[in-house]
């Protein structure tokens, strides 16, 4: 079998925390996550400990108990490596792709619960956002709603992500949707920042969508009417059990404050193209009392308005850079009911107008 460089760290059996005990600089995934490639290498006949080893992780981790599952972090790069191992000892270019359309609700550990038992898929991806640092912090995932369309991104937090990694997590998304709804296929298209392989009839069959490659993002284009429907698996009282699971393990890996300021900055992306999103909406989505989340903000340095504010700044820039949105499409989805406030808002962050900003980008 080919064996890989190890990356540098390692990880432990004995809940090794994200940003703690590990190489994070390159993020982390827990085992459970990691777990939808081990055992995808397990089916075809390379032990678990095995592919560990060829990656540089002890194999000593695979030890952790259930409850160990998501507190047992391993550095991104081994999470990176251990896929590209794999296409090498297995000769299977679409080893990601694989990977993810075989993913388990177990993989996501508890958090995996939390989604599935929700009312609706809407609910289902805001809560998946909410946990998403319990599976893994080297993405970050936000919904995007129009009053026509809808659509998921991730973004890689600590720097390029490879074919494999994107292609398991889009196809994650394709199997929790199918579970949510029943529906063999559910989105519209699929992009990937990524360039085409030779061969995409897997991608075909996985995604039954067009898919577009060399994108600028990594994204699954949905019908909005989706966001609405009910989850097949909805279970009131399973939710209840295991969001508070899920929350206990999230205070242990991130701190407070910080998992607030996270929550409440995606949950803002969320709405924003509803309109302005009051506080009191946003604590409610995370469970928490109004003075609370202003608490816990405050212990981040920011104020919920200040926090608002750089939430439609960075997403401003963002969209200012795709060249098939308008200036008021940019300001209908940062929550602005007219294309003058967005206009005076972003002069007052950058100086310049919209149209000037991204002239300057663009020439």
């Amino acid at each position: 079998m080919p064996r890989a460089t190890p990356p540098d760290g390692g990880a432990s059996a004995g809940g090794t925390q994200a940003g703690t005990g590990s190489d994070t600089t390159s993020g982390t995934v827990s085992l459970a996550y990691l777990r939808a490639v081990l055992d995808h290498g397990e089916r075809q006949g390379i032990a678990p400990a095995e592919q560990l080893r060829a990656v540089g992780v002890p194999p000593a981790l695979l030890d952790a108990g259930a409850q160990a599952q998501t507190a047992t972090r391993i550095p991104g790069a081994a999470y990176l490596a251990l896929l590209d191992w794999l296409e090498q000892a297995t000769g299977d270019a679409d080893v990601g792709l694989r990977a993810g359309a075989a993913f388990a609700p177990r993989h996501y550990a508890e958090m995996g619960y939390v989604v599935l038992t929700t009312p609706t898929v809407r609910d289902a991806i805001l809560q998946g956002i909410r946990y998403e640092v319990l599976a893994n912090d080297i993405g970050g995932t936000r919904l995007i709603e129009t009053p026509q369309a809808a659509c998921m991104t991730w973004q890689a937090r600590h720097g390029p992500l490879s074919r494999h990694a994107h292609e398991l997590h889009m196809a994650t998304w394709v199997v929790f949707a199918r579970w949510l709804i029943g529906s063999q296929h559910v989105a519209t298209q699929v992009e990937f920042p990524h360039a085409a392989p030779a061969d995409t009839r897997l991608h075909a069959e996985v995604f039954g969508c067009p898919v577009v490659f060399n994108a600028a993002r990594h994204a699954m284009h949905i019908d909005r009417a989706l966001l609405d429907l009910p989850s097949l698996q909805a279970d009131a009282g399973m939710q209840a059990q295991m969001t508070r699971i899920a929350d206990s393990q999230l205070q242990r890996i991130v701190p407070a404050g910080a998992d607030a300021l996270a929550q409440a900055r995606a949950c803002i992306r969320a709405r924003l193209p509803q309109g302005d999103v009051p506080i009191a909406d946003v604590a409610a989505h995370l469970g928490l009392p109004v003075r609370t989340l202003q608490r816990r903000l405050q212990a981040q340095g920011i104020s919920y308005s200040q926090l608002v504010d750089n939430v439609r700044q960075a997403l401003a820039r963002q969209y200012l850079t795709e060249p098939n949105l308008s200036l008021a499409q940019c300001a209908m989805r940062l929550g602005y009911s007219e294309q003058s406030a967005f206009t005076h808002a972003f002069k007052r962050w950058t100086g310049e107008t919209p149209q000037g900003w991204r002239k300057g980008r663009t020439s």
